[in-house]
């Protein structure tokens, strides 16, 4: 009895609406603080801000089917409000669709920090090392439910926030402002379009935040945290962007595996403020250790809810192991970074069809199904 009292307390865990666009946010920054896929993406020039600036829109337009879906149905989650829509069966296809999804992109998080980590300050220690210790800190943290995400997040992610703030001031003296010019003289308006779109489909974090739905202490504000969450992010990648452009050029930034972690190597203030690119390792891999221990938390949620099991516990250990398993594989015969074929082209298209394609049709079924779901 006392096991289920504690099992219903840690299923009724709510997060504030400030607690989850921290969240969302820092899930959202930790791609581009670590390789920076955006600058590869059309037009792949000095407009490459631009892009950035357009796919705003491209986010809110690609994430409405859930968005609407999920404030209908604001006491559901993601998976719960899909079974309900498209039936038990397909509900439950579905669901284990998106729970290979989740693993599918924790397995490719946890290789991308084990090869940024063994690439720039621990070349010496083998990778299952570090993703070892990185999955027991993010089973730790699933443990402790969402509400402890919550609650770290209010901690670190205000001081990652303050390290990108502190690397833009000190490296200000490495910025040539000439590296954005001519604007808008080499792209034309396709190319800045396909790039915005690109760089929409990369943020998969509308799924995390669909799973977080019912945790909300206000279930009204989901629209606000988007939209938040969605410009703050903005504004730090085109941050993170023009430090490396401005300080590394554009072609530099194209080929560097770790454009950020370059441009912090080159600061060098007054001679005496030198080697700081530590601070930004020791940030980028909190920011990582969260975004894991979410999407960790988002998948074993999955599984309790398709699979009806009474708790997601019993599911971190298993597929911390699975991951674990799957990822060292992973970065011990591919660079994950460098990669383009076939690893991009899956996240990519997996992209389009969770976060449109899948909610799209669930959203054109509820239209057919509304009066009887009503009933």
């Amino acid at each position: 009895r006392e096991r289920r009292k504690e099992n219903r307390m840690k299923e009724e865990q709510l997060i504030s609406s400030y607690q989850a666009i921290l969240l969302i946010t820092v899930f959202r920054i930790v791609i581009a603080f670590s390789y920076l896929p955006a600058v590869n993406t059309p037009p792949g020039n000095q407009d490459i801000w631009i892009s950035i600036i357009l796919s705003i829109p491209w986010t809110i337009a690609i994430s409405f089917p859930i968005l609407y879906l999920s404030n209908k149905f604001s006491n559901l989650t993601l998976i719960e409000y899909t079974e309900k829509i498209l039936g038990k069966a397909i509900g439950k296809i579905v669901g284990i669709a998106y729970a290979v999804f989740l693993l599918f992109y924790v397995i490719t998080f946890v290789a991308i920090l084990s090869e940024v980590l063994t690439s720039t300050i621990f070349p010496q220690t083998p990778s299952w090392i570090l993703i070892l210790i990185l999955l027991i800190t993010s089973s730790y943290i699933s443990f402790k439910g969402l509400e402890g995400l919550g609650r770290g997040a209010e901690i670190f992610v205000p001081i990652i926030f303050l390290v990108i703030l502190t690397f833009l001031i000190f490296g200000f003296n490495l910025f040539d402002f000439n590296e954005l010019l001519p604007i808008l003289k080499d792209s034309t308006f396709s190319q800045i379009n396909i790039g915005a779109r690109d760089i929409a489909f990369k943020f998969t974090d509308i799924i995390i935040l669909a799973m977080f739905v019912p945790n909300l202490e206000n279930r009204k504000e989901l629209n606000k945290i988007f939209i938040r969450s969605l410009l703050i992010s903005m504004l730090v990648l085109i941050i993170v962007v023009l430090c490396t452009q401005l300080s590394l050029g554009i072609e530099q930034t194209k080929h560097a595996d770790f454009p950020f972690f370059t441009f912090s190597r080159l600061i060098n203030l007054f001679d005496f403020i030198q080697r700081i690119e530590s601070i930004y390792v020791m940030a980028w891999t909190v920011a990582n250790v969260w975004k894991v221990s979410g999407y960790l938390y988002s998948l074993t949620i999955n599984l309790k809810q398709t699979l009806n099991s009474k708790s997601n516990e019993v599911y971190i250990i298993p597929m911390s192991i699975l991951i674990f398993i799957l990822s060292t594989i992973l970065k011990n015969n591919y660079s994950v970074v460098g990669v383009s074929q076939p690893l991009q082209f899956l996240l990519y298209f997996s992209s389009i069809a969770f976060m449109f394609a899948i909610p799209c049709i669930t959203l054109i079924v509820y239209f057919f199904r509304r009066k009887k779901l009503r009933e």
